[in-house]
């Protein structure tokens, strides 16, 4: 789906570390050795590239990405509308983006969308609200990585089971089952 970015440019100012692929050839050239580390704990050439003391991307110059046409798929996923979804800001420091996140609005065309929406809003604040409820206690803290996965276990929501700990339990089989349906899905992309 088209991010409908406009004019902003949040995501490029906002201390973002920025994960690159082994794969992305093009990304990682135009990028340069020298703005990239070793993703820590990856085992797959992942690389990491981070930023300038103000919190700006190093690829961002002049108002724009330097390297638009080539930037990482970190760059072109991203969408911070999974931050509204999710009834949740960016975190700290994040001025322009959390701006951004409450000006966008949301249409229901059915009521389904509309609880597929609250959904959302409910498995972010139980994945906050509920840590111990999880294996050691573990959900990350990261407001994006918390929203995504929100996304990912909406429908345990829909029909909520009775207790926490069921529902932690569906929220974990939920997100596993979409991981292995996105991989799959990508496998069968490489192969055309």
């Amino acid at each position: 789906m088209d991010v409908a970015c406009g004019t902003c440019r949040g995501c490029c100012t906002s201390s973002y570390f920025i994960k690159v692929r082994a794969h992305e050839r093009a990304a990682l050239d135009a990028i340069g050795v020298d703005y990239l580390r070793p993703l820590p704990g990856s085992t797959n050439g992942a690389q990491l590239m981070g930023f300038h003391e103000n919190g700006h991307c190093f690829m961002f110059a002049n108002g724009n990405c330097a390297i638009y046409a080539h930037r990482p798929e970190t760059c072109r996923t991203y969408d911070c509308r999974v931050f509204t979804a999710a009834s949740m800001n960016a975190g700290e420091g994040r001025t322009e983006i959390n701006e951004r996140i409450a000006s966008w609005r949301f249409e229901y065309p059915t009521p389904r969308d509309r609880e597929e929406h609250r959904a959302v809003t409910a498995t972010a604040n139980f994945l906050r609200q509920q840590v111990v409820r999880f294996p050691g206690g573990y959900v990350p803290s990261r407001p994006s990585d918390i929203a995504v996965l929100a996304v990912k276990a909406y429908q345990v929501f829909l029909d909520p089971p009775p207790s926490d700990a069921e529902i932690s339990a569906a929220i974990i089989r939920a997100i596993q089952e979409f991981d292995r349906q996105t991989h799959l899905q990508e496998k069968a992309e490489c192969l055309d």
